[in-house]
């Protein structure tokens, strides 16, 4: 009998041993399941915080370069003045200066002009070309013998400039128009 009984509590053992293990199975694969749904939730957390780091930082990258660019035109327009100033003694130093000193601003105005080109400055082109109101300013008018359709520019007052494709003033010119 003793053989009997302990050959029961062996197969009842082992079936709470059995029914332990499904049920310890079951309670693994539902930590399972919630650890994988903390994980996506986290890991989309962190997809949307880095995208919105990511966004922030090229906004204050543009940002900065606005400044920059700001700044410099800002700066570029003061300059303008010393370039028009060095053009006006270019334009007296060729008349009543010697040859050397000419030459000597000519390589200052040269320099110069070029330090502020490497920084977007262009000059507006006026020679042989059309009156654009976006680009130039009219000083005054002149009539013209021969038909023209378009104001035409004949002559350069001031020089005028553009930064990276942006007027910062306009050439004032003298417009040659059809005679009435």
């Amino acid at each position: 009998m003793e053989k009997e009984e302990k050959k029961l509590k062996r197969i009842s053992s082992e079936k709470d041993s059995k029914e332990n293990k499904e049920s310890y199975l079951a309670s693994l694969e539902e930590e399972l399941e919630r650890k994988n749904k903390e994980y996506t939730q986290l890991w989309d957390k962190y997809l949307r915080l880095y995208a919105e780091f990511d966004n922030a930082r090229k906004r204050w990258e543009k940002e900065k370069q606005e400044t920059i660019k700001l700044a410099n035109f800002f700066l570029i327009k003061e300059l303008i003045v010393i370039l028009d100033e060095m053009e006006q003694g270019l334009r007296m130093a060729k008349d009543y200066a010697q040859e050397k000193i000419y030459k000597g601003l000519e390589i200052m105005y040269n320099n110069f002009f070029n330090i502020l080109k490497k920084r977007g400055l262009k000059k507006i082109q006026t020679q042989d070309k059309f009156f654009d109101p976006h680009l130039h300013e009219i000083v005054t008018t002149k009539e013209l013998e021969k038909d023209c359709d378009k104001p035409k520019i004949l002559e350069e007052v001031q020089s005028g400039y553009l930064l990276e494709d942006k007027v910062i003033r306009p050439a004032k010119v003298v417009v040659g128009i059809k005679k009435k």
